[in-house]
């Protein structure tokens, strides 16, 4: 495999997308030196790849460099960042957030904030207006991570303002990423709204902390987390730890899941058959009861148009690590200080690990076509110890979500507005993904036990 660097690649990048990276990797191979412009990396393509970074050598890789930094400004210490002891820490503690016990608690909290969601569709299906469905999923997926996380934390209109913040502050960090080593006196455009934003956002979370301590509420995270006791050392989080932690776990359920969602969506207009299919597995398996916990197991084409989605458009699509020491991945030298980075993205498209890679077919999550399947074939949530605590909770909420919305609407692609892939710190779709809503044509759903 060459390792000649790719130079200045960033223009290109940024121009062409990931078809710039796909023809880097069939014309040089699975691993190859980028010039990112700001630094540069050695990129990973292949799932053996991520088997040898993240599961079977993780200790000689660990996160640093710009992107972690950029991250950390807004994320501090927390589970998604931190490294060594007090990640292990952290970790330990949080883990009992996520049993399954606990997420069969929080199902009914996170249905009723679906439904509140969606009630604000109705004006959509009733004039067949254009309806921006990722918007919406953003909206909706914020508030279930605030029922989930907060209870009834946050005032009216307050959930919209900390999305807008959020999603400023997302967009934000490769912008940090890539002005990291300059000064900071000078003049970075968006900077200081960066900063105020994430100043609201540590407002609004540490008030909230504060009134959980203070109230006898179990049956959210937050208060999980701030009841939480280390086994080994028996402390429990400061405010600053609550902070670090519980701004971690909002992100990750709030984004990865509403982009997830968004981009199901924009597939299954485009392959009506498949949200066919699902409005038929839901009928079979809900009728016109609200879904519970126990019934997201035989929800599988739900589960397998949210597996494909998320392998096609991975919101995070690259896991960038810095190697300790040297290493040595497929006979390519990997120097002490070195990044890495394996690219979801690619690799959920490499043709030598997913037959038809473009291709949008949900089918092949099945466990008769995953049989044989390369481990981290599929890394959306990352893997190896460091896989996403909140993977089960995030594709729990999504299966959820497409009942709810296969009980109750017809959706179709408005032609000619094809959603566009925008590349920011998540992989979005550029100006929305819009459709028409409509009411389905059977009686009207009613909340049953």
């Amino acid at each position: 495999m060459s390792g000649v660097p790719l130079v200045s690649a960033l223009p290109r990048l940024l121009k062409d997308r990931f078809e710039f990276l796909e023809a880097a990797r069939q014309r040089i191979g699975d691993i190859y030196t980028l010039d990112l412009g700001f630094s540069d990396a050695i990129i990973l393509s292949h799932p053996r790849h991520v088997q040898h970074v993240l599961v079977d050598h993780a200790r000689k890789y660990f996160k640093g460099g710009a992107i972690w930094e950029s991250m950390r400004t807004f994320l501090g210490n927390g589970l998604p960042v931190s490294e060594g002891e007090f990640w292990k820490r952290q970790r330990r503690m949080i883990q009992p957030a996520f049993h399954h016990q606990r997420l069969i608690a929080l199902t009914e909290k996170m249905v009723e904030a679906i439904d509140e969601s969606l009630a604000s569709w109705e004006q959509a299906a009733k004039t067949g207006a254009p309806f921006d469905i990722a918007g919406a999923f953003s909206r909706m997926t914020m508030n279930v991570m605030v029922r989930a996380m907060f209870g009834s934390g946050l005032e009216a209109g307050e959930a919209e303002r900390v999305g807008q913040a959020l999603a400023y502050i997302i967009d934000y960090l490769m912008v940090g990423m890539m002005t990291k080593s300059l000064p900071e006196w000078l003049p970075i455009p968006g900077r200081a709204r960066y900063q105020q934003a994430v100043q609201y956002i540590d407002e609004v979370v540490l008030r909230i902390i504060e009134r959980g301590r203070a109230s006898a509420e179990e049956d959210n995270l937050l208060s999980l987390l701030l009841h939480a006791v280390d086994t080994e050392s028996g402390e429990r989080m400061t405010n600053a730890q609550l902070r670090d932690e519980a701004v971690s776990l909002f992100v990750a359920g709030y984004e990865t899941t509403a982009v997830g969602l968004a981009w199901a969506f924009h597939l299954m207009t485009r392959h009506p058959e498949v949200f066919q299919r699902l409005r038929t597995e839901v009928d079979e398996v809900l009728g016109q009861r609200v879904p519970g916990f126990a019934d997201l197991r035989p929800l599988t084409h739900a589960r397998n148009v949210l597996q494909e989605s998320l392998r096609l458009y991975p919101p995070a699509y690259w896991i960038p690590r810095t190697a300790t020491e040297e290493d040595e991945i497929d006979g390519y030298r990997i120097p002490a200080g070195k990044m890495v980075v394996a690219f979801t993205y690619i690799i959920h498209h490499n043709p030598d690990v997913w037959e038809q890679p473009e291709r949008f077919d949900p089918d092949r999550f099945t466990p008769e076509r995953s049989e044989g399947r390369h481990k981290q074939a599929w890394i959306p949530f990352g893997a190896g110890q460091r896989l996403c605590i909140g993977r089960e909770f995030s594709l729990m909420e999504g299966q959820l979500i497409l009942a709810r919305i296969a009980q109750r609407y017809d959706v179709s692609a408005i032609p000619g507005r094809e959603a566009r892939i925008h590349i920011g710190t998540s992989i979005r779709a550029k100006n929305g993904v819009w459709v028409h809503l409509k009411a389905r044509t059977r009686p009207s759903q009613v909340r049953t036990a």
